[in-house]
């Protein structure tokens, strides 16, 4: 009896993975990614949108594994530095290949040491730290 229903766990758990899993690929995928930024002194909020613009018209627009970003400025609540950007893609292997084209794209734009050092060295200053989580779409849930 026993046997039997680890038996019958193990083919639950691997049905429920594999769904997962077999879902993930065909729905749209999503990563979340929350920056908690900070406006250092030698810094502005104006510096800091015109290092966003320029990185997502270099970067961003360009890949053609991007099926959309949204960028998320946190408007209100207990702590105002989170700056988030859902990035959408069309499956679990084009977050891979998306990033692989996102390092191309970068090479592009700032196609020396010196330019990419200068631009992101700006550009870090504004972020403490960041998180990153993955999702699925479940589109038989959205509004359109």
């Amino acid at each position: 009896m026993k046997t039997t229903k680890l038996h019958v766990a193990i083919f639950l758990f691997i049905a429920c993975f594999a769904w997962q899993t077999n879902y993930a690929q065909e729905s749209p995928v999503y990563t979340v990614t929350t920056w908690k930024v900070t406006i250092p002194e030698n810094g502005s909020n104006a510096e800091l949108n015109t290092l966003l613009k320029e990185f997502q018209q270099k970067v961003v627009i360009p890949n053609n594994k991007v099926v959309s970003e949204r960028v998320l400025r946190h408007l209100s609540g207990t702590d105002s530095r989170d700056l988030t950007f859902i990035t959408e893609y069309a499956n679990w292997n084009d977050i891979d290949e998306a990033a692989t084209i996102q390092g191309e794209l970068m090479e592009k734009a700032w196609p020396d040491e010196a330019s990419q050092k200068e631009f992101f060295k700006k550009f870090n200053k504004y972020f403490l730290m960041h998180s990153d989580e993955i999702y699925t779409g479940m589109p038989e849930m959205n509004k359109n």
